[in-house]
């Protein structure tokens, strides 16, 4: 069964972390401990689809920021871009994305540091530097971990300071001018009981890209990290208390967007430009793959010192946050209380459209404060009846605005120019919730897991909305709604509750075979729309899933083979998706409550030692999903449309509003093939070792942007959005990467020579389509080229 899978998972070096070099070579596969329950367990008996990377697989994966991580798990997609700035991490399991990110929407896949609940999708790709272990957990989370999430969690745990004198000196250069250097440094302050961490990453990179336009370097980075750690842990007492803080600053010149098409016929100022300008020069193409032409600019705005005139583009994320960890016991009770504070601030201007013609620019900013406090109980009531049970809440105050610019060559800034648009808004998200887990062993190979979580939300936001850069013109919208308050402000607060439960069957039928059956039910909190317009639109609900899945563990008497499958059906509900809107006549699209759908899969990790020093893993996942029919609609303008399920359009009696529906379209940034494989062989030398490390990861063609034509539009336009559609598709694209490393014994040094997207495939990382809609133009964000480097590594 193991061999005829074909079919290999990541989870070999990181069974090798605690091993030396020597024992490493003849050993079998360790034991992996996990946290995805929130208490330490073998990975094997664990009834979780979860798989865990520890820092020797961390170091072999090159895995950096969380991007890196789509490569290491099954059923795991991330893609990189957005109009928001660089620094957004996309995360997508088995189908549940996060395809509008901002203040006012949590992420459908949920990141913690620590314990800690990572509110905002900006923060995302900030360093990943001395981890001890990070841990990808599938499907629904809600009854233990701070938040509900559908989709799953990615559980970050960084190393804990030691009784040790110990520490690390790192340091890299490459191509496109990398030089990356770091320290890290742990203290035994009062032996075992008192000890301090330090760590700290410094990285500088060249552009990936030129602007041929400004001369510029494009998807370049430079960035900053700082985290450290005091733990106390008195050796006559069961209580320990762990402080930690971190700060993470990133910079660069701008994303790398390249022109997809455009239809000069879908607006009349596309039309212009092209005449004067013939946009087809600007096409991104495989000849001109690493070239871009953005101007980037956007004219005199200067309001809270937000905004200036620029024409380089440039994205600046600060991330930080602080925690303080107590654990212990209180008579036959485990205690942890986990106080955290969490900030972010992410500014970026980037131009969308791959040209010097000024089609699409924004200019955004986010930010974020939010505290949050979790408490957990747990314990043994029996010998066989176990618990764990607590609370949790957060609150949260973010900000977020945007300046975008359209068709600026045509349109100079003044107080009336409609080009131009400014949304901003102050948020507020509170979070409360209580939980509790039973796990109750009905004989000693079968065990029953149950629990339950309720949730209550509060969401509010004020919009400051404006439709030009004059300050006395506020958008039209908000005057016009009720609890409008002069001269430019609304505020709105909605409330939802919701539960999230699991329930499941374990067995262990003996030391090597461990099978389970589960079904769980968690929600992605609801929230608000914040672009102009959007006051028109309600707040949307929280979106739902429920979920059945099945998983076999299975490892050899030897321990050289291990192999972990998981088969998934989910029901989700009121998905959150980008769906059109008519707002004051014109058409728009938002974040809604926009139908229903299914997704299924099986997803399955191998990894196996087939002699000593070689071990073989990876990973594949097999994913589908659809809308049950009739379930996603949206309300569009169709010149001369008719039907039942048409009314009249006072903007425009000519085109009634008719519902379309869009049940038959791909649910996004769900590849329905990924293959992850890697392969480390260790040489023992007499004077330390030599390792070979390869890994090649694949994921096939992913949706971003869907649409549906109706029957009842022009010849035109059903060609447009069919266009438009088959646009916003992002072909499948495979990576290989490498490294080669030797390890001294005396001293402790490593030197090595890494190298990733060796073949130097040429693919795109996300894309956007706005053929029909509004722009006329589709755009596309690039991803890396080849890259190579050497680096080394003293230890002391």
């Amino acid at each position: 069964m193991l061999l005829s899978s074909a079919v290999v998972a990541v989870q070999s070096a990181q069974a090798q972390d605690s091993q030396t070099p020597q024992n490493r070579v003849t050993g079998g596969i360790e034991d992996i401990v996990v946290t995805a329950r929130r208490t330490e367990e073998n990975l094997q008996t664990t009834p979780v689809a979860v798989t865990a990377l520890g820092a020797e697989a961390i170091k072999n994966a090159q895995i950096t920021d969380a991007a890196a991580l789509q490569k290491t798990a099954p059923g795991l997609s991330i893609s990189t871009g957005s109009a928001g700035g660089s620094g957004f991490a996309n995360i997508s399991i088995r189908g549940s994305a996060t395809l509008n990110p901002g203040t006012a929407n949590d992420p459908a896949v949920a990141t913690y540091l620590d314990g800690v609940y990572i509110a905002r999708p900006s923060q995302g790709l900030t360093d990943l530097i001395d981890m001890q272990r990070i841990e990808v957990l599938r499907g629904p989370q809600g009854t233990l971990f701070g938040r509900n999430t559908t989709g799953g969690a990615l559980n970050i745990i960084t190393r804990d300071p030691t009784g040790d004198f110990e520490g690390e000196v790192r340091g890299r250069i490459g191509n496109y001018g990398l030089r990356n250097a770091g320290a890290t440094l742990n203290v035994p302050i009062m032996g075992e009981e008192l000890a301090m961490r330090v760590v700290y990453e410094f990285t500088d990179r060249n552009g990936y890209a030129r602007n041929s336009f400004t001369g510029q370097d494009v998807n370049d980075r430079n960035s900053q990290y700082v985290r450290g750690k005091i733990k106390w842990a008195p050796a006559d007492s069961d209580w320990s208390v762990t402080l930690a803080g971190d700060y993470n600053k990133i910079k660069d010149h701008g994303q790398f967007v390249g022109l997809k098409d455009f239809l000069p016929t879908a607006n009349p100022a596309i039309g212009a430009i092209n005449a004067l300008f013939p946009l087809s020069a600007y096409l991104h193409t495989k000849d001109s793959w690493y070239t871009t032409a953005n101007q980037q600019f956007i004219n005199n705005y200067t309001t809270e010192g937000k905004y200036s005139g620029r024409n380089n583009g440039y994205d600046r994320l600060t991330a930080s946050g602080g925690s303080l960890t107590v654990e212990g016991r209180l008579g036959d009770i485990n205690v942890k209380s986990i106080t955290a504070y969490r900030y972010s601030f992410s500014i970026g201007l980037g131009e969308l459209d791959g040209t010097p013609i000024q089609i699409l620019a924004a200019e955004s900013y986010y930010g974020s404060k939010q505290w949050s406090q979790e408490l957990q109980f747990s314990g043994d009531l029996t010998d066989r009846l176990s618990y764990i049970f607590g609370g949790y809440y957060s609150n949260e105050k973010g900000s977020e605005a945007s300046l975008s610019q359209t068709f600026g060559v045509l349109q100079p800034p003044t107080s009336t120019n409609k080009g131009y648009a400014e949304n901003r808004s102050a948020v507020r998200n509170k979070s409360t919730g209580v939980f509790g887990q039973l796990y109750y062993d009905i004989t000693d190979r079968l065990s029953f897991t149950g629990g339950l979580r309720w949730t209550w939300d509060t969401r509010g936001t004020t919009s400051f909305n404006r439709t030009s850069i004059n300050p006395s013109v506020c958008a039209p919208e908000l005057v016009a709604q009720p609890d409008f308050q002069p001269p430019c402000s609304l505020g709105r607060v909605a409330k939802f509750n919701y539960p999230a439960w699991t329930a499941g069957l374990d067995f262990k039928a003996n030391d090597n075979v461990f099978a389970y059956i589960k079904t769980s039910g968690a929600a992605k909190a609801g929230g608000w729309n914040l672009r102009n317009g959007s006051v028109n639109t309600p707040a949307f609900d929280p979106e739902k899933v429920k979920d059945i899945e099945l998983g076999l563990k299975l490892e050899s008497d030897d321990r050289r083979a291990r192999a972990n499958i998981a088969i998934f059906y989910s029901w989700q509900t009121g998905v959150q998706r980008n769906a059109g809107a008519v707002v004051n006549g014109l058409t728009t699209q938002y974040l809604l409550n926009a139908g229903d759908q299914d997704v299924y899969g099986a997803e399955f990790e191998l990894t196996v030692i087939p002699w000593e020093g070689m071990t073989l893993a990876g990973n594949a996942s097999l994913q589908a999903g659809n809308y049950r029919r009739g379930s996603f609609t949206e309300t569009r303008a169709i010149a001369g449309g008719t039907g039942a399920d048409c009314v009249p359009n006072p903007a425009n009696p000519a085109a009634p509003l008719c519902i379309v529906d869009r049940s038959g379209e791909n649910v996004p940034q769900l590849p329905k093939t990924q293959v992850n494989i890697s392969a480390n062989q260790v040489f023992p030398l007499g004077f330390g070792e030599l390792a070979l490390h390869a890994n090649y990861s694949y994921v096939s063609s992913q949706w971003f942007d869907t649409t549906t034509a109706d029957p009842r539009e022009s010849a035109a336009t059903i060609a447009a959005l069919t266009r438009q559609n088959q646009l916003g598709r992002i072909d499948g694209y495979g990576l290989l990467d490498g490294r080669v490393s030797v390890t001294l014994n005396e001293p402790d040094l490593e030197v090595y020579a890494f190298a990733k997207n060796i073949t130097g495939k040429k693919y795109t990382t996300r894309s956007f389509s706005n053929l029909y809609s509004s722009l006329g133009v589709a755009f596309e964000w690039i991803g890396q080229p080849f890259t190579w480097g050497v680096g080394t590594t003293f230890r002391f």
